[in-house]
């Protein structure tokens, strides 16, 4: 909660201290009451702010995604110089502010929903089965339970990967693996039923995840995606705020996902064959310019791809008709990769025969010097009978004795559980596997081996193994659970793979704002020439004007064509006035070269002569002149 009132506190004094043209307004409130605003950034021009071409940037759709926030909240404070002279910079930093207030007031946990209440099991209650931290760390990361109780009906699905035993994969069983493992959100079942954490605020059965709640494409079936496509109050108090700015010509996200990195799907459309999946053909061209100069700005090689049924992304491009972009704003940077060279230890030459291996009792003289209990010790040297026999003896032990013990194996050091989980699964399988030599007693234990795994989760892995140990992953632990027995609790981080390190944070941030003034840059507008005057007769004038688009972008996309968002040139003179050409002529959109329009009229020298330029996207633009010209 002190993240989040620091945050608003510190948008206030933003709002409060900037010039005149950053101006604060309330979009609605949330289901809990916090403000969900906008802010307008635009300077002083010819215009109004609502009048000029007009990139809206939204963040916090994902309140874990708080890169994203502060990137927003940095936007709002820049100074952009004269950028904003003809165009409009509208940011929405948060959002979802209910979100955002509880990730920081509770153990931090990977959810990114409304706290909107929803009976998943349908027991006529709310919010009775959070997810819980059973180990106390202040998060909530993951439990992996082997050969879990029959009477949850949890099926085993995984097994350990063998390149690293800290990840989980599905079993093939093509290659004769057997699953055994089942993993769930760290927590108890509350309330009784049968379920784990699936009530309440950070469970898998509540909220609604606002970047699945859009129109398009909503997916109706999906958990998490509302009883219905706008049910929340952040996304429909957005769709309305935007229809109401129709001069929103681009939209950029700032969430989990990156469509600039990963290109969007191409001709792909909905049963009816008009509202496209991803992009539509005719603008491929454009988008892959823009996601090139994002690439040269942003520095990044990969990132993740962003969901896009009943998305923000996709209902801004294929409803709304912008262009559509998402940022992740920061990824897992890749790793130098070391080349493979030849060892440079000397050929093996003969040597003094090897000491004999240590004897189990030597092993366990070891593990005591290094201050592990005797019972554990024991356990770990034991023969697989005596292992399942004292087994046996912790299983019929009260539940003070058993918490002891627990608590004497978490205390140990994260090699030597390691080491404990390993012989427990031994035991219960009933397959020894062969005893470890221990450590001598000056010598360190090793943890368990760990090799290469070149899935996204050991890309991640290998990342914060060596460039942010500790802050990434929580070693798995055993932890006796109330309901389904030994357990081991640990996982990736919340956040930790969606938020850089706190010292690049201002970098992935000050790369952002460079990519949002490369595409104000690019926004298209419209330009009105002066009205060109022709004598061509008795009292017959050829009158034209020419507009032409200084930006990049197309003044639509195709799906703008689609929609319908012309651009309308009227010419105000008495109907009868008008030889040819139409009073009022429409242009679907204007690329980058000038679109000519001309009437023939009929009227007195020096009469009055005026054309007016409208649209929604870019407001609307009045010239005018007298018709003078001389002799035909």
């Amino acid at each position: 909660m002190v993240q989040y009132v620091l945050g608003v506190t510190a948008l206030a004094c933003i709002a409060a201290a900037a010039p005149a043209e950053v101006t604060r307004a309330e979009l609605a409130q949330s289901r809990a009451g916090r403000p969900i605003h906008v802010y307008t950034l635009a300077d002083p021009g010819a215009r109004s702010p609502d009048e000029r071409p007009a990139l809206l940037v939204v963040a916090g759709v994902s309140p874990q995604h708080r890169v994203g926030i502060s990137t927003a909240r940095d936007l709002i404070a820049r100074d952009w110089g004269g950028t904003l002279t003809t165009h409009t910079l509208y940011v929405v930093p948060e959002l979802n502010p209910d979100g955002a207030a509880w990730l920081s007031a509770r153990p931090r946990v990977e959810w990114g929903r409304t706290v909107a209440p929803f009976d998943a099991d349908r027991d006529r209650r709310l919010g009775e089965d959070p997810p819980n931290d059973l180990d106390g760390d202040g998060l909530i990361t993951q439990m992996r339970i082997e050969h879990p109780p029959a009477r949850y009906n949890l099926e085993p699905t995984l097994v350990a990967d063998a390149d690293d035993a800290r990840l989980m994969r599905p079993a093939d069983p093509v290659k004769g693996e057997r699953a055994r493992w089942v993993i769930l959100t760290e927590g108890v079942d509350d309330d009784g039923d049968g379920k784990f954490n699936e009530d309440g605020p950070g469970g898998p059965g509540s909220g609604v995840d606002l970047d699945r709640n859009f129109p398009t494409h909503w997916p109706e079936f999906d958990e998490g995606a509302g009883t219905r496509a706008l049910s929340e109050v952040e996304s429909l108090a957005l769709v309305r705020w935007m229809q109401a700015h129709r001069n929103i010509v681009a939209v950029l996200v700032l969430g989990p996902g990156d469509s600039l990195i990963n290109k969007p799907p191409t001709g792909q459309y909905d049963q009816t064959g008009q509202i496209p999946k991803g992009l539509e053909r005719d603008d491929v061209p454009y988008h892959d310019h823009v996601a090139e100069k994002y690439r040269q700005l942003v520095s990044m090689e990969s990132a993740a791809s962003p969901g896009y049924d009943g998305s923000l992304l996709e209902w801004a491009y294929a409803d709304f008709g912008a262009w559509a972009f998402q940022s992740a704003v920061w990824s897992r940077p890749k790793l130098e990769q070391e080349a493979d060279a030849p060892s440079a230890e000397p050929a093996p030459v003969e040597s003094e025969p090897s000491p004999p291996a240590p004897t189990p009792a030597d092993r366990r003289q070891a593990l005591l010097d290094q201050g592990v209990p005797d019972f554990i010790a024991t356990f770990l040297t034991a023969t697989l009978e005596e292992r399942q026999a004292m087994a046996a003896e912790f299983e019929n032990a009260s539940q003070e004795e058993r918490a002891a013990m627990m608590a004497q194996v978490q205390a140990l050091p994260p090699e030597i559980q390691s080491q404990v989980m390993a012989a427990v699964q031994e035991t219960a399988s009933g397959k020894p596997s062969g005893q470890p030599d221990q450590p001598a007693s000056n010598a360190k234990a090793e943890p368990p081996a760990r090799g290469k795994n070149n899935s996204d989760d050991g890309k991640w892995l290998a990342y914060f193994d060596a460039v942010r140990p500790g802050e990434g992953f929580v070693e798995w632990a055993p932890i006796e659970h109330p309901q389904l027995g030994m357990v081991e609790v640990g996982g990736f981080i919340p956040g930790a793979r969606l938020n850089p390190p706190e010292d690049q944070s201002q970098a992935a941030s000050d790369a952002a704002a460079a990519f949002v003034k490369a595409l104000l840059d690019m926004l298209p507008s419209v330009e009105v020439s002066q009205i060109a005057v022709e004598a061509v007769g008795d009292r017959v004038w050829r009158v034209s004007v020419e507009l032409s688009n200084p930006g990049y972008l197309p003044t639509c996309t195709a799906v703008g064509l689609k929609i319908g968002q012309p651009i309308a040139v009227e010419i105000e003179l008495p109907p009868e006035a008008i030889l040819s050409g139409r009073r009022v002529s429409t242009i679907d959109r204007l690329t980058t070269g000038p679109r000519r329009i001309e009437w023939l009229v009929r009227a007195d020298t020096d009469a009055a002569v005026r054309v007016t330029v409208r649209s929604d996207r870019f407001g609307e633009q009045t010239t005018s002149t007298r018709l003078t010209g001389g002799e035909p």
